[in-house]
């Protein structure tokens, strides 16, 4: 319990000292780390543990889902809505179908996100400024301070 504490009060800190683009891309590696272990899961046959990273996954998902910033983010926001909805769909699935193969599916669609995230943090110089996000998602997915990773 206490290891736990202080890992969330790690996470907290984090959440306030990284810059927007930088917690995005992080969420992101949460993300595909957990279908990762989904896989490997159903590689041996451990339903309890592949049901539990496929629910951390989809906390991360539905986090940046909820953020997404419809106002400010145009086509961006419309079209990230889109493929978060569509992943949460197969994140059901891998529980479903305890498919190995929509966690590779999964696993590169978030890759090339999470590329293009970490692209834009570099070229635009944005993940070194806390409190600036570009159009897209909103405050909400860069704290994600609700969500295991």
């Amino acid at each position: 319990m206490q290891g736990m504490q202080r890992a969330l009060s790690a996470y907290g800190q984090a959440a306030e000292t990284l810059a927007p683009l930088k917690q995005i891309v992080l969420l992101y590696d949460g993300a595909i780390r957990r279908i990762k272990e989904a896989r490997q899961a159903i590689e041996l046959h451990r339903i309890n543990d592949r049901h539990t990273a496929i629910e951390k996954a989809s906390a991360i998902i539905d986090a940046l889902h909820a953020a997404l910033d419809h106002e400010r983010g145009g086509e961006i926001a419309v079209q990230l809505d889109r493929i978060y909805t569509y992943v949460s769909f197969r994140l059901q699935r891998v529980n479903l179908d305890d498919d190995a193969a929509i966690c590779d599916e999964l696993v590169a669609r978030l890759g090339e996100l999470r590329a293009s995230w970490a692209q834009i943090a570099d070229v635009t110089g944005v993940a070194s400024a806390p409190g600036q996000l570009p159009a897209g998602h909103g405050r909400a997915a860069a704290a994600g301070t609700t969500v295991t990773i």
